[in-house]
């Protein structure tokens, strides 16, 4: 299998990026937002303690907002906000067409990484593919697409989306580290190498990246420097199962 840490370690933030998702998303939030017939808005159910000026901030990013929304709803400035109340929280026509396929998309990725999680890729595959339709704006949902049609051996595919994610976050060490994963499944070794040494360079504590530079080093039949990428993963991690392969790959070569 792709993913078979016998071979190199599934990347710890890849399952780190599907666990923040499905709580930061609004589907799952502990918030349910409903567009409400005939009004350009979401209704709002007041939380114990929740002010005017927290809902503007949570909707708009904007305090000074939050007068303006007290009269829309006619709500008494010097009056505190009652538990289990709803108000208006107003948008214009197309904010509200945007949110609402942003919602959707969320509910799509939701169901997608909960399969993509548990290994059932070619379940997840349509969900993130419809997550991305919908809402083509959300780095997090290509990401995850790209890691299932890895996983799946759509190598070009996911090639091709790690890429693009890439120009737009040349810092993110995760996708580096990601395309190397394809494009060493593509046998293609000398560019494996090259993502995975630029998402250890980008963090040095990477320990997948790491152990993804010792391997394809010493796949490509470079032992004295693949000897030295094992003592460095080594340095990183000293008592896992992986560092007992470490020892064995390292013990290995120096027996050589």
């Amino acid at each position: 299998m792709l993913w078979e840490r016998a071979k190199d370690p599934l990347p710890r933030l890849a399952l780190a990026a599907l666990v923040l998702v499905l709580v930061l998303t609004p589907s799952c939030g502990k918030k349910k937002y409903e567009v409400v017939v005939g009004k350009e808005g979401y209704t709002h159910m007041v939380s114990k303690d929740e002010t005017l000026e927290e809902i503007a901030t949570e909707y708009y990013g904007d305090v000074s907002l939050a007068k303006a929304l007290g009269e829309y709803n006619n709500i008494d400035p010097f009056v505190g906000l009652q538990p289990g109340t709803t108000i208006i929280v107003p948008f214009d026509t197309s904010d509200l067409e945007k949110i609402a396929r942003t919602h959707e998309a969320d509910i799509l990725y939701n169901k997608g990484t909960v399969l993509a999680q548990t290994g059932q890729y070619e379940d997840a595959r349509p969900y993130l593919e419809r997550a991305v339709d919908t809402d083509p704006s959300n780095p997090d949902a290509w990401y995850n697409l790209a890691v299932t049609y890895t996983s799946l051996g759509k190598l070009e595919q996911a090639v091709g989306i790690f890429e693009k994610l890439l120009k737009s976050y040349p810092s993110e060490a995760t996708y580096h580290y990601s395309l190397g994963i394809a494009l060493r499944a593509q046998d293609n070794k000398k560019d494996a190498l090259s993502e995975f040494e630029l998402a250890r360079d980008l963090n040095p504590y990477y320990v997948e990246a790491q152990y993804a530079v010792a391997l394809t080093t010493e796949q490509l039949g470079k032992k004295k420097d693949a000897a030295r990428e094992w003592e460095k993963y080594l340095e990183l991690d000293e008592d896992s199962v992986w560092a007992e392969e470490a020892r064995v790959h390292l013990d290995g070569l120096t027996a050589e």
